[in-house]
């Protein structure tokens, strides 16, 4: 019981270091560029219809709920972030506890720091509520296993349903699960239809949210086109090699550990039961939902660790007294992910993502107008920082265009061709008075020269719009970064003195490298 106590407390300590340490972290990267998809849905643009992105319904509901909740600034999403961490804590003691609470702990403590470690930037991210969303499902499936009360299955079915609209992955890993879970009954000879009927009523449920949703804001047709046209573009872009996949999967250290977890489990053969078979299962699914994306994003990673972290943890704490050679592996791998977590800790305190970007482009914006841009300013990019910015300041875009490699690109794809003409007909009702274009186009690299693959916009920009600046920044996480300003050429009276007197001739070589 002393060693117990000891270990929590270690983990405790650990995590509170790191909430310490990264209090000040500020909501970044695609969370705070989802946030500003909802803050648009506020203010009268509908999902799918007006907004031009491919994230599925789930997500704006999620980001939505939090924003009408704890509120839309970094204070909440950290509190989100934590919360998730902490219900996946709960998850993981549930599916842990025949074998030892304490193996929840240890593999809840992994995954916070793991989670942690990659920084601001994946704080509250989709495949993250995705994965605590699984390890609930989980938690409640085996408490009907181990209970037999059916209410169990409806709280599997809500968490399946839920990750399932957030995006399509988990969807046909929960039918798996079902399925298992009807042949699990049948051959033992249990009813089968009203444990059936609870899972598929609690999946249903969230499905049937999206679909009102979406009729609500008349975007159905919108989304379906999303569904055939959208998504498979997009899932085209930006894939790795499955060689270069395999190595991201996972660092040396976890594979380490997954080697000796392997170990442990080969030695003590008669360990092995229908819920580590279920857990097994569930890594599989992590490691299938990582190699589908394809696209080695670290977040991508959570269900696999997720649900990895928790089967090393229950393989090493239920042997960590067991004699022999099982008995000393499973000692010597917690010993090793014990030395893990204040590795994990000092890498998230060190982690910082790089403001300087979104603080130059608000110093622009900010010359150029402020507030009274709302309406009248646009992004094309498609990483999140000039979206992020304009979240910040509470800026309206001219349009509904998120991701600029929906429009630029070959015109032998018809998404780019329809979305072309979407965009250019809000762009015609709503000329933005400041374009602010970013360098590159994903996943093809840096530069501006995807404005020469739609001369007609390229021409918009030479005919109407003078270059106001030209700002390139130090390589950051999120990769290489630059943006260039535009600003109509006819005068506007929303610009500040400042702004108003810089010439297009002046304007068009400012600059500021950093």
């Amino acid at each position: 019981m002393r060693t117990k106590a000891i270990l929590c407390l270690y983990f405790l300590v650990c995590l509170i270091v790191f909430i310490v340490r990264t209090a000040h972290w500020k909501q970044v990267n695609d969370p705070a560029q989802l946030n500003y998809l909802c803050f648009l849905m506020d203010h009268g643009m509908a999902p799918y219809r007006d907004l031009l992105e491919v994230n599925m319904p789930g997500t704006y509901l999620v980001n939505w709920s939090v924003m009408h909740t704890l509120g839309g600034g970094s204070a909440a999403w950290r509190s989100f972030d934590l919360s998730l961490m902490g219900i996946a804590a709960w998850a993981m003691i549930v599916v842990a506890r025949p074998y030892g609470w304490l193996a929840g702990a240890l593999g809840a403590t992994m995954f916070t720091l793991f989670h942690g470690k990659d920084g601001a930037g994946q704080q509250g991210q989709r495949d993250l509520m995705i994965a605590v969303l699984l390890l609930c499902a989980y938690a409640f499936l085996f408490t009907f296993f181990r209970r037999r009360q059916h209410w169990a299955l409806f709280g599997f079915g809500i968490c399946a349903g839920i990750a399932s609209t957030i995006k399509p992955i988990p969807l046909p890993f929960a039918f798996l699960l079902i399925v298992l879970t009807t042949y699990r009954l049948w051959s033992a000879r249990e009813p089968v239809v009203r444990p059936l009927f609870f899972a598929l009523l609690g999946l249903c449920l969230p499905l049937l949210g999206v679909f009102s949703f979406l009729a609500v804001k008349h975007s159905l047709g919108a989304f379906w086109y999303l569904l055939r046209v959208e998504m498979p573009f997009y899932t085209t872009l930006g894939r790795v090699p499955t060689g270069k996949l395999l190595s991201l999967m996972a660092s040396p250290a976890i594979r380490l550990l997954a080697l000796t977890a392997v170990a442990v489990a080969v030695i003590k053969r008669e360990s092995w039961n229908w819920e580590i078979s279920l857990l097994v299962i569930g890594i599989l699914f992590g490691a299938a939902s990582f190699f589908a994306q394809g696209k080695a994003f670290p977040y991508h990673r959570y269900p696999l660790v997720g649900f990895l972290f928790l089967w090393i943890a229950i393989e090493f704490i239920r042997e960590l007294k067991a004699p022999g050679a099982a008995g000393r592996l499973a000692l010597g791998g917690v010993i090793f992910a014990l030395a893990l977590l204040p590795v994990y800790v000092n890498a998230a305190a060190h982690k910082e993502w790089d403001p300087s970007y979104i603080n130059s482009l608000s110093a622009d914006l900010n010359r150029l107008g402020g507030s009274r841009l709302s309406g009248h300013v646009q992004c094309i990019d498609m990483p999140a920082d000039c979206d992020n910015t304009l979240y910040r300041m509470q800026l309206v875009q001219s349009t509904g265009l998120f991701y600029d490699y929906l429009v630029f690109g070959s015109t032998q794809q018809r998404v780019v061709r329809d979305l072309r003409g979407r965009f250019w007909q809000e762009f015609e009702k709503n000329k933005p008075h400041v374009i602010v274009v970013g360098s590159g186009l994903y996943p093809y690299g840096q530069g501006y020269d995807k404005l020469a693959s739609w001369p007609w916009f390229q021409h918009e920009l030479q005919d109407h719009y003078y270059l106001y600046g030209d700002r390139t920044f130090r390589r950051a996480e999120a990769g290489p970064r630059a943006y260039r300003i535009y600003v109509e050429k006819t005068p506007q009276p929303m610009l500040s003195n400042e702004a108003a007197v810089r010439l297009p001739s002046e304007a068009g070589i400012a600059r500021n490298t950093r």
